[in-house]
């Protein structure tokens, strides 16, 4: 008798679980875009910031660098990587 309980009670609890990771994954399909909005957004977005970086270096005024800049620049770079390597 136990085994006849214990066979239902196990097969009623499986199919409780079956049935919230169905209902679980019904709801989070509603919640998540799917993949041609994701990838049609993500397009826009990289549209959208390709055309501020395209605005923003029009907008800069630019100065050659003159020998002395490039040295300190390099400089900089080289013992920042020496400080990186130690």
């Amino acid at each position: 008798m136990k085994k006849a309980e214990n066979s239902k009670r196990s097969f009623l609890k499986k199919m409780a679980a079956a049935v919230g990771f169905v209902t679980a994954a019904g709801y989070l399909r509603n919640l998540l875009p799917t993949r041609a909005e994701s990838i049609q957004a993500i397009n826009e977005n990289c549209v959208r910031d390709e055309n501020k970086q395209k605005q923003a270096w029009l907008q800069k005024q630019w100065e050659p660098m003159t020998d002395s800049d490039k040295k300190q620049m390099l400089d900089e770079i080289i013992k920042s990587h020496d400080n990186y390597r130690a």
